[in-house]
């Protein structure tokens, strides 16, 4: 366990004063005007003796000229200047702690006089975002400094990005100038480390959090987005696109790269969605062939057996659903549903947009396994809820025209489904740039898995249970190797010095996972009475090691989303039954 030698730097702790910041800022810049006239009132002192109104009229003149200037300069500094938009920030903090009555009283002795005091907050400020920490040391805010990050939002007009609880502070991080993040639609690119790049400081990693949603009404930029993301992903694989409108990939279905890949018709719209789920079920099928041959006892992710990502996308989804009889959609419901549950561990990857999300159009398969969310342009407060969840239900989504002046198109928000959405600009449509010469110059990737170009796979069989059970154990497997979290040994475990190891009680794993102890007590003797693991006691107490600690989260979070008993969860987990 690392030991802080120093106090963490938490920013500038804000003071009662600050609220004047913008006297502050005028009385500062005021001052040099100030002592320059009164040196020139000296120098002509004897014309305002004699009462000379020339003088006095051109005194009068000069200090109300460098009162003017002082105001202007007060404001455009605080407008165009980092330094001062800080000073400017200060001042709006500690503005809002007064007015709101977040201020200890005092009374001097002998005097009828109040000195105020605010509680511990203090301010950080980087390049761009901002951090506010609020003390949690059981004053009497504590209970509304937990409910603070909508109202921040509100005050500085930025974007709210996470609430980060530590031992004594609630620190809140906002972000703001997410519009010099943007990036144009070249510097798209995809980083084996990172994943795809959509702005500066923000990619989608497909592999850690699979599959996108893409929302946006028309003008918002949304086929800018996905045309962007086509360029960048048809260059590491193979993508597959549907168009029920035949609106915007009309002009690819002919290019080298998307010949034969890109369909409009409803038929062969279906028809894909069921193809797909065959592609799907192919890479499996080859997956587990190499495994046997190369002699892996488990199986490993899709490029170490040397496929590239395949990437699915569906433009206009809700209008394709609009489109279709009650047979077709429960065909392209179930194909979807079976693709994006199954798909990460084979490397595909599905992309589905449409104007306004719908609960009736996504369903509960759409929801449950799209990770990543992106909206761009304007959505209603229901739209807004389907795509980001109710971790963002409290929050303020802004509708913004104009940057600097500017109008503004393909901004949004975007985030991982669960977590606290941020600013979004889609990459920018820079003049010059033809998304048609790209995409000619896109070198074909074949595709041996799709029964359209490989007319020898047998799609019936590629169907068969034993596959499907398969590729739903190598789902799972999955989600264990990407935390990271070994199958226990309880053997193992018993062999291994205690004293090596970081140990946790009851009431750490009730802090760390956010549940009552209580909770956690009985996880614990359910998992030892159906026999799935036994933890280790000392003087009668329950510890845990680190591995037994992200165990229990990792059950945790699985029985939000999960409808049955813990019973049915854990046979579930530990037996893939």
């Amino acid at each position: 366990m690392m030991v802080r030698l120093l106090p963490q730097y938490r920013g500038v702790r804000i003071k009662p004063y600050m609220r004047h910041m913008n006297y502050i800022l005028f009385g500062f810049f005021f001052s040099p005007f100030f002592v320059a006239i009164l040196f020139y009132m000296y120098l002509h002192i004897k014309d305002y003796q004699v009462l000379d109104y020339v003088q006095i009229g051109l005194t009068v003149g000069l200090f109300l000229l460098s009162v003017f200037f002082s105001i202007y300069l007060t404001w455009f500094l605080q407008e165009v200047t980092p330094f001062f938009k800080k000073m400017e920030r200060l001042g709006k903090l500690s503005f809002y702690l007064f007015e709101h009555g977040y201020v200890y009283e005092k009374t001097k002795q002998g005097s009828k006089q109040k000195s105020i005091k605010f509680p511990p907050v203090y301010m950080q400020q980087g390049k761009y975002d901002l951090s506010i920490s609020f003390k949690m040391a059981g004053n009497k805010f504590q209970e509304k400094f937990k409910k603070m990050g909508g109202e921040l939002e509100d005050t500085f007009f930025m974007d709210f990005m996470e609430t980060l609880d530590e031992p004594k502070f609630k620190t809140y991080k906002l972000a703001y100038s997410a519009y010099l993040n943007r990036i144009s639609i070249p510097e798209v690119i995809w980083d084996k480390e990172k994943g795809v790049r959509l702005m500066k400081n923000l990619y989608w990693d497909f592999i850690s959090d699979p599959h996108l949603l893409v929302a946006g009404g028309t003008g918002g930029g949304k086929t800018v987005l996905l045309r962007s993301l086509i360029d960048c992903l048809a260059k590491i694989g193979v993508v597959d696109i549907c168009d029920p409108k035949r609106a915007d990939f009309v002009t690819m279905a002919d290019m080298p790269a998307f010949q034969g890949r890109v369909v409009f018709e409803i038929q062969d719209i279906v028809q894909r969605f069921q193809d797909v789920v065959v592609i799907m079920m192919a890479r499996y099928d080859f997956m587990r062939s190499e495994m046997k041959r190369l002699g892996h006892k488990d199986l490993k992710k899709y490029y170490e057996y040397g496929l590239e990502p395949y990437f699915f996308v569906c433009d206009e989804y809700n209008a394709l659903m609009s489109m279709l009889d009650f047979k077709q959609r429960n065909l392209v419901d179930d194909a979807i549903g079976q693709f994006l549950l199954l798909g990460r561990q084979a490397g595909c990857f599905g992309i589905i947009a449409m104007q306004k999300p719908s609960r009736d159009d996504l369903g509960s398969k759409l929801q449950a396994n799209i990770n990543f969310r992106i909206s761009v342009g304007r959505l209603d407060e229901y739209g807004y809820d389907s795509l980001f969840g109710a971790e963002n239900r409290n929050k303020e989504f802004k509708y913004v025209k104009y940057v600097s002046g500017r109008r503004v198109y393909g901004r949004g928000y975007a985030a991982v489904f669960g977590e606290v959405a941020r600013e979004f600009y889609s990459p920018l449509l820079t003049k010059g740039f033809s998304f048609y010469d790209e995409f000619v110059k896109i070198k074909r990737h074949e595709n041996q898995f799709d029964p359209v170009e490989n007319t020898q796979l047998q799609a019936d069989l590629l169907m068969s249970d034993d596959l499907l059970e398969f590729a739903k154990k190598a789902t799972e497997g999955q989600f264990i190797v990407q935390e990271k979290l070994e199958p226990f040994d309880v053997e193992e475990m018993e062999e291994m010095p205690l004293e090596d190891e970081v140990l946790f009680s009851v009431m750490d794993v009730a802090k760390e996972t956010k549940k009552t102890f209580s909770q956690v007590t009985k996880l614990v003797a359910l998992l030892e009475e159906e026999d799935y693991h036994q933890f280790t006691r000392e003087e009668g107490n329950i510890i845990f090691s680190d591995d037994e600690l992200q165990l229990v989260s990792r059950l945790f979070e699985k029985k939000e989303n999960f409808t049955g008993t813990w019973k049915q969860l854990l046979s579930q987990y530990f037996t893939g039954e």
